[in-house]
């Protein structure tokens, strides 16, 4: 098993930052974690199987296609 971790930050004023982290590896058995901490520092946490990243993808990257569709952005 190799385990690989990805993590955004964005530094907001103040000392303040959002983070998200990506946790998966090479098992197909094993979920992906998906760690998001917001602004006041609270932890939302998804361990995602497959099917379930796979469908989370797809609506990303819709909301993605969207935005970048958009001429105020």
């Amino acid at each position: 098993m190799i385990e690989t971790t990805k993590t955004y930050r964005r530094d907001l004023a103040a000392g303040a930052f959002v983070r998200l982290e990506v946790v998966y590896d090479d098992a197909s058995s094993t979920p992906t974690y998906i760690g998001y901490k917001d602004a006041d520092g609270d932890l939302t946490e998804l361990n995602l199987q497959p099917a379930d990243l796979s469908a989370l993808f797809d609506m990303l990257k819709d909301a993605a296609d969207v935005i970048g569709a958009r001429s105020d952005v």
